[in-house]
């Protein structure tokens, strides 16, 4: 193990050799966690990335989510079991991945790859925000559904190839987080984007163990700030497509509850019916 108190000594040391794993404290001198993990997903991309900090931080969590992509959101005060098996379990992940030929992350997608993006949000104006955004960003490439509530988007899901969700986590009174954390577990080549005015550091950290979203944008929609999010989104989705070993990366936590039946229930039957 290696340990250092200097985020700058963090990133010479993933210049010069492999590390596997990346634990970094948000509180540090000089260099916050977020701008390490940064740095350190251009520097060594194939490291498994996890934060460090306490739960007043909404900010290191939303740039961890952003700048980082990172594996697991460690909370302070952390219990001793908790760290050594989820740092066991991405040290596993990194090893596994390094040794399978080829499992490398591509540099982009092609400009011929296309998508199809669904939009679940119950809100008329972000489909009429995110459309140019798309039409300028990804022009002939992509295909948008626009989900209304839940049951719209299990339908969509049931008849298309979904590769990227946009979606809001409050859909009336629709809680969209177990649909979306079970989406991730048995769909993991779907990449989510969170469009959401709630900043509520729990569900963004539960979202980020459990459901492994790749980004978070507050609304109202930004449109620099969401093309690179879709972007990044779409590259995503296209390298775990072309190398499905890449979805152990975003392996999600297990809910303490696994929920049965309805919306949840036919995700689970979606999966069956691919694999059969």
């Amino acid at each position: 193990m290696l340990a250092t108190t200097s985020g700058a000594d963090a990133l010479n040391i993933l210049r010069k050799q492999k590390v596997h794993v990346l634990i970094c404290d948000q509180r540090m001198p000089h260099m916050s966690g977020v701008e390490v993990l940064r740095a350190a997903r251009e520097v060594s991309p194939d490291t498994m990335r996890l934060l460090l900090t306490g739960y007043a931080d909404v900010d290191a969590v939303i740039g961890s989510i952003n700048e980082g992509e990172i594996f697991r959101y460690i909370a302070k005060p952390w219990n001793q079991e908790e760290i050594r098996s989820i740092v066991a379990g991405a040290a596993k992940i990194a090893i596994a991945l390094e040794q399978a030929p080829g499992c490398k992350m591509l540099a982009a997608a092609p400009s011929s790859a296309q998508v199809t993006i669904m939009l679940i949000d119950a809100v008329a104006e972000t489909a009429v925000a995110l459309r140019p955004i798309l039409d300028q960003h990804l022009p002939g490439r992509y295909a948008l559904e626009w989900a209304r509530s839940l049951e719209e988007a299990m339908a969509i899901l049931e008849t298309r190839d979904i590769g990227l969700v946009i979606s809001e986590l409050k859909l009336g009174c629709q809680d969209a987080m177990p649909f979306l954390k079970t989406l991730k577990q048995f769909h993991p080549h779907i990449v989510t984007i969170i469009l959401s005015s709630i900043q509520d550091i729990s569900i963004l950290v539960e979202m980020v163990n459990q459901g492994q979203i790749h980004r978070f944008l507050p609304k109202p929609v930004r449109t620099n700030m969401t093309a690179r999010s879709v972007l990044s989104g779409v590259q995503l989705h296209h390298n775990i497509r072309c190398q499905p070993r890449l979805a152990e990366r975003h392996r999600v936590e297990a809910p303490a509850r696994q929920q049965e039946g309805g919306l949840i229930g036919r995700i689970r039957h979606l999966v069956r019916r691919a694999i059969a």
